[in-house]
């Protein structure tokens, strides 16, 4: 992630979209507000169900992504705050602090409605804000939230949780050539069984279910922000027939290819 010369903290402000999320990460802190929709949060190896208002900080190098459901097809606003892993490094005790808190935490915490509800007005300030003063909202939130406590996430440190992250990553990386079971199991040296078992227990899906989530949420983008042939969104997410992409796309969309890009036309005008 880079950073503009005069603004450490990057904001991005959403409204009314489709939540497009895909597995990423970033070398970078983020914080995400998410107002007026409903849905399940992927941290690393868990998942947390957020409703109407929701406040997730995710820490440097994490994998996440965010799965929205009916009724919202749509977030009424996404405020995405991003800021480098070392911005509050510094001889000042108080930022030092809160620097020292940051790096505490493994992968990251959600909070609580009350907590997003405390702390939404100085996200919100933060679009129009300039970057010092952006700089000095971003302290206050972070003080904040540093005296709140953390609800809806397990925070592992097992070796177990940081080798499935490792597989998330790495598949996430080769949608287009997805690797198999055996292949993710012996990329971290584990057995296939034991890796299924990780699946089901950490993440409450099987491989295969997993695979086919990631694939769907990678079409979901190519089609929602590029004009490529919907034959080439199916070959970057590993398939090789079109017309079984659209089989399996609708199948798990309730939409075909087609109709569900056209909703996203307006973006191409």
């Amino acid at each position: 992630m880079r950073f503009a010369l005069n603004q450490s903290v990057q904001v991005k402000y959403i409204e009314k979209q489709k939540v497009l999320f895909e597995w990423h990460q970033h070398d970078c802190f983020e914080l995400i507000l998410t107002i007026g929709a409903q849905g399940r949060g992927f941290i690393g190896s868990t998942i947390h169900a957020f409703a109407d208002i929701d406040l997730a900080l995710i820490a440097p190098g994490v994998p996440h992504t965010w799965d929205s459901q009916p009724p919202y097809d749509s977030a009424e606003l996404v405020v995405v705050i991003l800021w480098p892993k070392t911005l509050l490094a510094c001889a000042i005790a108080e930022l030092a602090d809160l620097q020292s808190w940051l790096d505490s935490i493994a992968s990251g915490l959600v909070f609580s409605r009350d907590t997003a509800e405390q702390v939404r007005e100085q996200c919100l300030a933060l679009n129009t804000a300039s970057p010092l003063n952006r700089l000095t909202l971003l302290c206050e939130i972070l003080a904040e939230l540093r005296v709140r406590p953390a609800k809806g996430i397990r925070l592992d440190h097992s070796r177990n949780s940081e080798r499935l992250a490792r597989v998330q990553t790495w598949i996430a990386s080769r949608v287009d050539t997805p690797p198999s079971l055996a292949q993710c199991a012996a990329h971290i040296n584990v057995s296939t069984a034991t890796l299924k078992r990780w699946f089901a227990h950490e993440l409450g899906c099987s491989f295969s279910q997993y695979c086919a989530q990631l694939r769907c949420q990678r079409a979901q983008h190519l089609l929602a922000t590029e004009r490529r042939p919907i034959g080439v969104v199916a070959q970057q997410c590993g398939f090789t027939s079109a017309a079984y992409f659209s089989q399996f796309f609708k199948a798990h969309t309730g939409m075909t290819p087609g109709a569900y890009r056209r909703q996203f036309s307006w973006r191409k005008r």
